[in-house]
């Protein structure tokens, strides 16, 4: 299905991963946590929105709008990122093309289970395992996240065009320099 209101001749995506599974986040305040590998299993994820910081006013993707692509797979929640001719859009695409930002989080509930978290000690550790997801609420491109091996990027599509428009730049120079020494 096509995306409405989207200009693909040049358009900026960003890709990664929001959600790692059995991987333990950053201290969160005395604590770490997991995300177990079924946690999304049945989770609705029609109406995601993608952020910055989890901004709600700095909204780059939604899946309602098909601008933002969700997928499970067994290394967590991947997803792809249409971004807006927007200037907050253009700023974080640009920052993660230079690296400045790198990392994504996620915020989420959980549903009224007693089995939905679990806690364990590992060696003085204290772990919080989420076994199941109620609702995804939003993704986000962060600068500091709770779990540092997310992971963003400037999406394959994306590079490939700065690829292609160097290349112009470049034939351009090769052919400024062929009329030079003609002359």
């Amino acid at each position: 299905m096509a995306r409405s209101n989207v200009d693909t001749s040049g358009e900026m995506v960003l890709e990664g991963y929001a959600v790692l599974f059995d991987t333990p986040s950053e201290d969160l305040g005395g604590f770490r946590e997991i995300i177990a590998p079924n946690a999304l299993n049945g989770v609705d994820i029609d109406d995601v929105k993608c952020l910055i910081n989890h901004e709600f006013k700095y909204i780059i993707g939604r899946t309602k709008a098909e601008t933002l692509e969700l997928e499970v797979d067994k290394k967590g929640l991947r997803f792809k990122c249409y971004l807006p001719e927007t200037s907050y859009a253009r700023d974080i695409y640009e920052n993660v093309k230079a690296g400045n930002v790198t990392q994504c989080s996620f915020f989420y509930t959980l549903p009224n289970e007693k089995d939905a978290k679990t806690w364990t000690n590992k060696n003085g550790e204290y772990i919080q395992t989420i076994n199941k997801i109620d609702e995804l609420v939003e993704i986000s491109i962060v600068t500091v996240p709770a779990y540092r091996d997310t992971t963003v990027e400037v999406g394959q599509r994306a590079k490939d065009l700065e690829r292609f428009k160097a290349l112009e730049k470049l034939n351009i120079e090769l052919e400024l320099e062929a009329l030079r020494i003609n002359s």
